[in-house]
């Protein structure tokens, strides 16, 4: 069914219908359980309702804009050929005057054109990781550029102020640098959460800014600060935050104290509970 979705989880204890429209950039969602209405087929009848009601109304509001322009601005996950998580980012092998070479690529569309960046690595010249890091960089200021957000001399710079210790995201540690293994498109269901606690605006700028140009790979609008932030169980050091689409963000902390991100693309059974319950 267009624009509906069941969720069954045993784990979650949760069931119902997930009601998506989107409109103007925006996604527009609603959950309806199992228990609230009655049973699963009146859950369904109501969920039906909203959707043909949301449609019209979205229709309505946003008819002057472009079917592009009404597709949700979270990214979309990787291709499963894709090995660093990062949309546009990944990892190549080939053989050059009888030699294995192995690199990192980072690729965009520029003009209508396939465009690409390589970056080799090697135990004389740069690190894997630093080769990783740099294509993963290297795309994020392209997206930026053609984006036209910060043009100077055809070169792109990012506003972001440079920091080199996140000190203030948890109380009592210091983090030094992030990784390269962004993900984008995945969530760790693996993971539960222990507890919520407050959250604002300042310590996501302060994030910002110390990952820098790398913050373009991630939707950071329209974050549910009311909500709060998530503490994992088992994990207290790491931390993940929603969206008001119920997208999850985490954040984690890896044995070697970097920092590496990992966001879903579908609304966190998590977070679609607790708003139900919350009415």
């Amino acid at each position: 069914m267009k624009g509906i979705s069941r969720i069954d989880s045993e784990k979650k204890k949760m069931h119902g219908w997930y009601v998506r429209v989107y409109g103007g950039g925006k996604t527009f969602s609603r959950y309806f359980s199992d228990h609230r209405f009655g049973g699963k087929e009146n859950a369904l009848k109501e969920a039906k309702a909203h959707w043909e009601k949301l449609s019209k109304e979205t229709e309505q509001k946003f008819t002057d804009y472009s079917p592009r322009q009404n597709q949700p601005k979270y990214r979309r996950k990787p291709s499963r050929v894709n090995s660093s998580g990062v949309v546009g980012v990944h990892r190549c092998e080939t053989v050059s005057r009888g030699r294995n070479v192995t690199y990192w690529v980072a690729t965009w569309n520029e003009d209508g054109k396939p465009r690409d960046k390589t970056f080799y690595f090697s135990e004389r010249n740069r690190s894997e990781e630093e080769a990783k890091r740099l294509a993963i960089e290297w795309r994020a200021k392209k997206m930026l550029e053609l984006a036209g957000k910060e043009k100077k001399n055809g070169k792109s710079r990012s506003k972001a102020k440079s920091v080199t210790e996140l000190k203030r995201w948890i109380p009592g540690l210091v983090i030094k640098e992030w990784s390269p293994d962004l993900h984008l498109g995945e969530q760790d269901i693996r993971r539960e959460i222990k507890k919520l606690e407050p959250f604002n605006e300042k310590r996501i700028e302060e994030l910002k800014a110390f990952l820098g140009i790398a913050i373009v790979h991630f939707d950071w609008e329209d974050i549910d600060y009311e909500f709060g932030r998530g503490i994992f169980k088992h994990d207290i050091r790491s931390r993940c935050f929603w969206n008001k689409k119920g997208i999850r963000t985490d954040i984690f902390i890896n044995e070697e104290g970097r920092i590496v991100l990992s966001q879903g693309s579908e609304p966190d059974p998590f977070y679609l509970d607790r708003q139900n319950k919350n009415g």
